[in-house]
């Protein structure tokens, strides 16, 4: 069951894991999958700078998922990411609060953080200007230099943000008004309620990897390759195919964000099996599409949360953060050969088959052969993520809420 609103008291914005099985078997048994509305996406939204220009002018009006909370545990913990082309950081403070701010000493504007790390206070490398981790001004050298320095009102410039349910949530970044703030408020509901999604992330509280990497994609094409199981057997015939379905996904929808789920063939053993006893872990994999470029996948062992960052109208940035649960972080210190993540391993062979995947719908979009994209009723997250996208484009033009 999904509501469609954010109201009701006894919200269940996603099926629960019983529910998603008896859905999964239902369409193996009929050779069918979850359908909705098809999409065509002109090829000019992706090729456009000045479309572009208006996608980023939105997204820094609205709230996003900026990291995973796993990526700082403890007091002094940071790590830095550019988002939507402003340089952030958030860092955990001595009463435990995690806080983002913009990644600039108030000097000179240095990029006070430069790697992830952990530190009792954010010395600027420049000139050594220094703040405690709550963002503060705590100390100038010959700061006698500066006859007009009021160190109380140069502390760093704080982004407004929540931590809930293990992801921590920036405001916008720009600001709005009242209409796009009573928008980005309800966007920031939407993110915020980690019903959905919290049993699953909260418990992964170790970070094993973190890569990132620029590709030569549109952010979009990015987003698309995470949203159907419909190219499952002809991309990934040697690695996902052989343990899971073509073309079998159960697609729900919370807000603007969505959770398709991948069942793995395994899913058959519960077959038989009391239903008070069937748990979906590593039998699915879901993944939450959290808009507007956040995707949170679970695998056995293993929760990735994947990060598009539009760049320019050409390329992005996928930063990915690998957690795992403790028991799970212990068994694989003990066994080295036992790869979760990383060159080599499963998910990561999923991934380049994808990568180059959307490399080449990349190259194909700048042949001239079609007008737009095509997307099937088997497709219906992604029609639902370009159709949010127009909605909050028509509402930051119109500056009235969606």
């Amino acid at each position: 069951m999904i509501l469609a609103g954010m109201s009701s008291a006894t919200r269940l914005l996603v099926a629960d894991d019983v529910e998603i099985a008896r859905r999964i078997l239902a369409h193996i048994d009929a050779g069918t999958t979850d359908e909705g509305e098809s999409w065509r996406e002109p090829v000019e939204n992706y090729l456009n700078p000045g479309r572009f220009a208006a996608e980023l002018r939105m997204l820094r009006s609205m709230p996003s998922v900026f990291v995973p909370a796993a990526t700082i545990p403890n007091p002094g913990d940071h790590v830095e990411r550019i988002a939507f082309g402003v340089p952030l950081f958030a860092v955990r403070g001595r009463d435990q609060r995690a806080r983002v701010f913009r990644n600039a000493c108030r000097h000179r504007g240095f990029a006070l953080v430069e790697a992830a790390g952990c530190a009792h206070a954010l010395v600027c490398r420049y000139h050594g200007w220094t703040y405690r981790l709550d963002g503060s001004l705590s100390h100038v050298p010959h700061s006698d230099a500066f006859t007009d320095l009021d160190v109380s009102t140069r502390g760093l410039v704080e982004v407004p943000s929540r931590e809930v349910d293990g992801l921590i949530v920036i405001g916008p970044l720009d600001s709005a008004d009242v209409g796009r703030q009573e928008s980005a408020d309800d966007a920031m509901a939407w993110l915020t309620d980690g019903s959905p999604w919290r049993d699953k992330l909260v418990p992964a509280e170790r970070l094993i990897l973190v890569d990132s990497t620029l590709r030569a994609m549109n952010w979009k094409v990015l987003a698309e390759q995470f949203l159907e199981g419909y190219h499952i057997r002809s991309t990934h015939k040697d690695t996902f195919f052989p343990v899971q379905y073509d073309d079998l996904n159960v697609v729900e929808r919370f807000g603007p964000n969505s959770r398709i789920t991948f069942p793995y063939q395994n899913i058959e053993r519960l077959r038989g099996r009391p239903e008070s006893t069937w748990t979906t872990d590593a039998r699915v994999t879901y993944l939450y599409q959290l808009f507007p470029n956040v995707m949170l996948a679970t695998f056995p062992d293993v929760i990735a949360v994947v990060v598009i960052d539009p760049v320019d109208v050409g390329h992005s940035t996928v930063t990915t953060y690998s957690m795992v649960r403790p028991d799970v972080a212990a068994r694989v210190s003990l066994s080295p050969t036992d790869r979760l993540v990383g060159a080599g391993s499963f998910i990561e062979r999923g991934l380049v088959e994808d990568n180059e995947m959307s490399a080449g719908v990349q190259r194909g979009l700048q042949s001239g052969a079609n007008e737009f994209v095509e997307f099937g009723r088997h497709e219906s997250a992604i029609g639902h993520f370009h159709a949010t996208l127009d909605e909050r484009l028509a509402a930051a033009s119109a500056g009235t809420p969606d």
